[in-house]
């Protein structure tokens, strides 16, 4: 019912309503599969709370009346990979000659943090045309590659840094992208574009206000 009661609204976007919660889509993350508070933002306040009344922060913009623009398709063709002490480059790098990727995801450590054995195969997945998106394993936080002497290389290379866009967003919006082209430095524009708030490419972590 809260949910049919925010969507009648004049506010824009897609939302999440839970529990009395109202949640930036993209910024939506399932927290615990039992809970009643079960989802929460990530890297952001929430866009609202369901009340006697319905309360929405300053964030949340007012609806347009300009035309919809509707660009479906998605790639699925894509890998994502969880970084551990021990993981192969030669896991990458044969997905890679195997040809049947596009797109590349690495859950790196804290602010986007790899280690050098695994810039060979970076170049290697760039070479061939294939977007490699770095992100961190940390809940909340931003990527901040520039940090260190291998983020910096790994940058050069070709990396493009997710900064605090969550997971869920990042696959997705990777996916999109490769649908609409497979020119890199297309697909990073795409990727650091701000389209819906879901993400603040100046490293800076806030919190809306309700």
């Amino acid at each position: 019912v809260n949910a049919v009661r925010v969507a009648t609204l004049d506010r824009a976007g897609v939302m999440l309503v839970f529990d009395g919660d109202i949640i930036l889509g993209a910024r939506s993350h399932k927290l615990s599969e039992s809970k009643l508070d079960a989802f929460g933002p990530i890297n952001w306040g929430l866009l609202g709370e369901v009340r006697i009344d319905i309360r929405f922060s300053d964030s949340a913009k007012a609806r347009h009346d300009r035309p919809l623009q509707f660009q479906p398709g998605f790639e699925s063709r894509i890998g994502v990979y969880t970084l551990f002490p021990g993981f192969p480059p030669s896991e990458l790098v044969a997905n890679i000659e195997r040809g049947n990727i596009r797109g590349m995801v690495l859950n790196a450590y804290g602010s986007g943090n790899i280690s050098y054995i695994y810039l060979d195969a970076i170049r290697l997945a760039t070479d061939k045309g294939i977007a490699v998106v770095v992100t961190t394993q940390c809940l909340e936080g931003a990527t901040l590659m520039h940090l260190y002497d291998v983020g910096r290389q790994a940058l050069n290379s070709g990396v493009i840094q997710a900064y605090d866009m969550s997971k869920e967003c990042i696959i997705t919006k990777l996916m999109w992208a490769l649908k609409r082209t497979s020119n890199l430095d297309e697909i990073q524009k795409i990727m650091h574009t701000n389209y819906t708030g879901e993400i603040n490419v100046e490293g800076k972590l806030y919190g809306a206000k309700t």
